[in-house]
């Protein structure tokens, strides 16, 4: 029996041995009473294993001598909570409580109990032995074979587990800027790894956001700046000092800093464009500088129009673009980018691909946006450009040309107006060029692609545009024009020109052939002779009678008014005087000048005549009113003593001013071209320096006629019979009439049909025939309508006859040379004064002024 026990010891050992070179593996067991905490950790790299669990009590002999009840106290969930804590873990701890386990025995105490191992886990592509559970990819056996939690058993090969990912990792790029998002599962929303810059309103926050829905949503750029942090930034940039060092960070800074296009000022764009001349003139041909300034550009041409129009550095745009993809060619590689509003390719053309001609189609002919696909392009280079290159460098292998598609012709700010008549001597409503801008530059020093023969031109391919239905409906002419855009024309600020381009085809597309390499466009010509409808014809004979009349009346007056003496020496005359010269000279250089458009130096002379006088005119009037206005509400004579003195110099000096600026500093409408009339053009400085004057002096003119109208029409009428109260309400009316004709309020109907309304052509009738007749009414008013001045021109007739007469008698008379009598004396009533109505009741005679 003896020797039989020590056979099946050995035995067991032996069994034991081999389990444990078989699988590398010790068991241990650890236990922890109700109440405690257990413990469990590996060492060397290795993980724990758990084999078996049990919270209860099966045994007396642990943790105390308390009997196991008959019934069983064993917690069911034991396993699977330590494994959860446990498992491929190199330490844990478990805590033996009923809160984490239940309680399986009430009232008995409890012990947590752990057979587990530590092991090695198995990595992706071990071999694993499904028989044995042994790891064999080194050979050793102390090893567990267990894949892990992201990897699983495949014919006994640990595999990668795929995991579906709705959203994978993403680089996208939104207005030039690059956006990197990490992978992400349904329904989050992930941070790019970009952030706003410092310097920003938002420093340090994710630059965007990217919303996971089974598929990745469009990108939310985050508007890290504010209106002042813009400002700020961007001013900032500007007087930065660009080097090779600094380059790249300052041009994804400014790139950042344009992105928002719509709090972007007039400074600010000029910031910008000052900042990139500055990463231009680096030199530098990298990538990622490149990339940022074809952002930046491609930012601009978001920018409101009007803004970009009023920028005086706004044509230096174009060549900065073109000098920095010129520098990208020195890296010998192709380069295209495509944005929203830009695309841009520098190729490196195999010689051989030019001994045919060689098409290239805009990058936009792909884009996913219809209107932009609609709207397509495409330039083809003639065989014949080798024979020049040739000439410079017939070694070289490769011809650099560099590409480039404009979504729109923002940034070629051109004065289309200056040519307002079409060859076939029509007026010109409109023009503007449709589609897209396409350039082509070869890339070699010396070579100029100019002059290339009529059967081998550059050939531009356009969709034809589509012209305003309205336009199609009224009596106009519609015409496509070939253009390049001209650097050496406008002081090299550039325009479109038609020289050198011709139409080839208009059919489906528009086909232009050049015989020169630059940016090429289609120009739409809207024509018409505006000048034989009806309406303007009638407008135009108006015009001419209206001041031919006025033109009379005006002359009368003024040689009245210095002839007679008693109407001379009122200061109200001295005002009248004045601003029925400056209506004089506003009536003749209208008729004399407008239409002399056939001698430039004529038109631009007789454009600042016209505009002297009208703005003349319009500050005399305003002169009335301020006259009217002291009368009614601050007169004493001292008060107005020097008003003549200061007007004269406001009213001529400050127009005088304006007339020479425009004359010798204006070039903002070119006179060498053909016009149709002789004044300042649609533009900033008719906008700014003519109407906008006109405007302020109409409000302050409107404001005291109402004024002067409530002084009239509501004063009390002391008149008793119904005769004398008829007479004073018509002189009222007067009154209220010579208000309105004195303070030009005509220019108000002039203004009303600037805008597009039904009454529009009705306020032009209005404003043609008050503004041409303005010098009649005047006459009337101040003549012919009132007595004492028919008095005064009556009495001095007579007086001049009866001294006549004396004279030749050899008869002494009041008026011969011995005697001289004080006009002063001449008794004026109240209705000859213009302003008796509104006047104080000062109960003296001022200046011929005198109460009711």
């Amino acid at each position: 029996m003896k020797q039989g026990r020590m056979i099946l010891w050995r035995l067991v050992s032996v069994a034991a041995v081999t389990v444990t070179l078989c699988y590398g593996q010790v068991n241990k067991t650890e236990v922890a009473c109700e109440r405690s905490t257990l413990h469990l950790s590996c060492n060397d790299s290795k993980v724990i294993h758990i084999h078996d669990a049990l919270y209860g009590r099966t045994s007396d002999k642990i943790c105390g001598n308390t009997r196991p009840p008959e019934s069983g106290c064993e917690a069911d969930n034991s396993l699977s909570i330590v494994k959860e804590e446990c498992e491929n873990q190199t330490s844990c701890s478990v805590t033996a409580t009923n809160a984490v386990f239940g309680d399986p025995c009430i009232r008995v105490g409890k012990y947590l109990e752990v057979t587990y191992s530590c092991v090695r886990i198995c990595g992706i592509n071990d071999e694993c032995d499904n028989t044995t559970e042994v790891c064999h990819s080194d050979g050793g056996v102390d090893v567990l074979c267990n894949c892990g939690e992201d990897y699983e058993k495949v014919e006994g090969v640990c595999t990668a587990i795929p995991v579906p990912v709705p959203c994978p990792e993403d680089v996208v790029e939104i207005k030039g800027i690059i956006l990197t998002f990490p992978r992400g599962k349904t329904g989050e929303s992930m941070y790019s790894e970009e952030l706003c810059p410092p310097g920003s309103a938002q420093p340090e926050e994710p630059l965007a956001t990217r919303y996971c829905d089974d598929e990745w949503a469009e990108p939310v750029v985050t508007e890290c700046y504010d209106d002042s942090a813009l400002e700020n930034q961007l001013e900032e940039i500007a007087n930065t000092n660009v080097t090779e060092d600094n380059v790249e960070e300052v041009g994804e800074l400014l790139l950042l800093a344009s992105s928002q296009t719509d709090l972007i000022t007039e400074s600010g764009l000029e910031n910008i464009i000052t900042s990139l001349a500055l990463i231009v003139e680096v030199g530098s041909p990298s990538t990622e500088v490149t990339d940022s300034v074809v952002g930046v550009v491609n930012n601009m041409m978001s920018i409101n129009e009007t803004l970009l129009g009023d920028s005086s550095d706004i044509d230096e745009v174009v060549p900065l673009l073109e000098s920095q993809v010129r520098f990208v060619h020195d890296l010998n590689d192709n380069y295209t980018e495509l944005v929203t509003n830009l695309g841009v390719s520098a190729l490196q053309l195999p010689k051989t691909s030019l001994e045919d001609p060689f098409v290239f189609e805009d990058p936009f002919m792909d884009s996913d946006d219809d209107v932009i696909e609609s709207r397509k392009s495409s330039i083809t280079l003639p065989p014949s450009l080798l024979d020049i290159i040739g000439t410079v460098n017939p070694n070289l292998t490769s011809i650099p040309v560099s590409f480039i598609t404009y979504g729109d012709a923002v940034l070629f700010q051109s004065d289309l107006e200056g040519s307002s008549v079409n060859q076939e001597g029509s007026s010109v409503l409109a023009e503007y060029v449709d589609g897209h801008v396409i350039s082509a530059t070869i890339e070699i020093e010396n070579v100029t692609i100019d002059n290339l023969p009529e059967n081998s031109s550059v050939m531009t391919r356009f969709s034809k545009p589509i012209v305003d239905e309205e336009n199609n409906e009224t009596d106009v002419t519609i015409e496509f024009v070939c253009v390049f855009w001209d650097y050496n024309l406008t002081n090299g600020e550039g325009k479109w020109s038609e020289e050198g381009c011709r139409m080839v085809s208009n059919d489906t597309e528009i086909v232009c052939a050049c015989y020169h390499l630059t940016s090429f466009a289609v120009l739409v010509r809207i024509s018409g002779d505006i000048a034989d409808t009806p309406f303007h014809v009638a407008l135009s004979i108006i015009s001419i009678i209206g001041c031919i009349i006025s033109i009379i009346a005006l002359t009368f007056s003024l040689v009245t008014m210095l002839v007679i003496r008693s109407i001379r020496i009122k200061q109200q005359t001295h005002v009248h005087f004045n601003l029925c010269l400056a209506l004089l000279g506003l009536y003749l250089s209208f008729l004399l000048g407008v239409d002399r458009t056939d001698i430039p130096g004529v038109c631009k002379a007789m454009t600042s005549l016209i505009y002297f006088f009208c703005l003349s005119s319009v500050a005399w009037m305003s002169v009335e009113a301020f006259y009217i206005y002291m009368l009614i509400w601050k007169y004493n004579k001292s008060s107005i003593h020097h008003l003549v003195t200061v007007a004269v110099f406001l009213a001529w000096g400050l127009p005088a001013i304006g007339a020479i600026l425009i004359y010798f500093l204006d070039h903002g409408h070119d006179y060498e071209e053909s016009t149709d009339y002789c004044f300042l053009h649609p533009g900033p400085v008719l906008y700014f320096g003519f109407l906008l004057e006109i405007l302020l002096l109409s409000v302050y003119n409107f404001v005291i006629f109402v004024l002067a109208t409530y002084r009239v029409s509501c004063r009390k009428i002391r008149q008793s019979n119904k005769v004398e109260k008829k007479k004073e309400i018509i002189i009222r009316i007067k009154s209220t009439f010579l208000f309105w004709v004195l303070l030009g309020m005509a220019w108000t109907f002039g203004f009303l049909a600037t805008f597009q309304n039904p009454l529009s052509l009705a306020f032009q009738l209005l404003f043609c025939v008050c503004l041409s007749l303005q010098g009649f009414c005047m006459f009337y008013m101040l003549f012919a309508q009132n007595p004492e001045m028919k008095k005064s021109i009556t009495s001095t007739v007579k007086r001049t006859n009866t001294t006549s007469y004396q004279v030749d008698s050899g008869v002494k008379t009041a008026c011969s040379p011995n005697q001289s009598v004080d006009m002063h004396d001449i008794p004026v009533s109240s209705s000859s004064n213009d302003y008796s109505l509104v006047a104080p009741n000062t109960g003296e005679d001022n200046d011929g002024i005198v109460s009711e």
